[in-house]
């Protein structure tokens, strides 16, 4: 068998330079800023407590971040053209029960025994309600905007790019007293002027008019419900892809911080003794 000869480096015992210290100094500096780091992390609650910590990371955070404002913007608009939609749903469901009323008056009215006085009881209810119906389609509104006409076209924007196709819904601009059969009707100035027969400003044909505007408001009020519905499914996802860049795992974070302190105590230890090692040249010199 051959014999191997070993090489040792032996270091010379100095004073002034102690390297086993400045190691052991070293790994006690990067110890104790990885501690810090995570105290940093996790009593922020976030991953990312600095540029540095992933720049990649902060980037896309701060886009979904903006993203999640705007489409929380559009959801917030929707909501406000929804609870519009709804204001206007009321008042012609309102103008649909007068204009009921107002056929019922016209059978009361044409009874053979109804007396002349009688009948102009009628009529004045009528001028009322007719009044009421105008007052209503002028007076309707919701934050200043007129909710039958006055403000023109209202364009609802569904999601975050609104030049999209889709991106967008424009709310109906519904003219009550200005329809058809209901101009008619407000044109009549006794319940004998109104058409018994299926004509423009007979009561059926109003109340269809009525509810052929109702029926595009549920319509458009559906949709807006179902844009609300996705807008809000994507804020929840971003939210959450969000949470996994930038929010910090506490049960992996806990255990960082106690393998860190576990450290930062061995090589402050370690540093200790290594300050101390040298003590040995003394010895030498006495």
């Amino acid at each position: 068998t051959q014999n191997k000869s070993r090489r040792i480096n032996i270091m010379g015992i100095s004073i002034n330079t102690n390297v086993a210290a400045t190691r052991a100094g070293m790994y006690l500096g990067t110890n104790h800023a990885n501690l810090q780091k995570s105290l940093d992390r996790l009593s922020s609650g976030r991953r990312i407590t600095e540029p540095a910590d992933d720049a990649g990371g902060l980037a896309v955070s701060m886009k979904l971040e903006h993203t999640g404002k705007v489409l929380q913007g559009v959801a917030n608009n929707i909501s406000n053209a929804i609870s519009l939609m709804q204001v206007q749903d009321s008042a012609l469901d309102s103008i649909g029960k007068i204009v009921s009323r107002i056929g019922e008056l016209q059978g009361m009215y044409n009874d053979v025994t109804k007396s002349t006085a009688d009948k102009a009881l009628y009529d004045s209810e009528f001028t009322d309600l007719k009044a009421q119906i105008t007052a209503i389609a002028s007076n309707t509104v919701f934050n200043g905007i007129d909710v039958f006409g006055g403000a023109g076209t209202l364009e609802v924007f569904l999601n975050e790019d609104q030049s999209t196709a889709g991106g967008s819904l424009t709310i109906t601009d519904v003219d009550v007293d200005a329809a058809t059969d209901m101009t008619a009707l407000l044109a009549d100035t006794s319940l004998a002027d109104i058409p018994t027969d299926e004509s423009d400003g007979d009561i059926s044909q109003t109340l269809e008019e009525v509810a052929g505007h109702r029926a595009t408001n549920g319509g458009e009020v559906r949709r807006l419900q179902y844009a609300l519905a996705n807008v809000q499914s994507q804020i929840t996802n971003l939210s959450a892809a969000n949470g996994r860049i930038v929010d910090v795992d506490i049960a992996a974070e806990s255990s960082n911080l106690a393998k860190q302190q576990v450290l930062v105590q061995a090589s402050a230890a370690m540093t200790a003794q290594a300050n101390v090692a040298n003590d040995v040249a003394l010895m030498l010199l006495q």
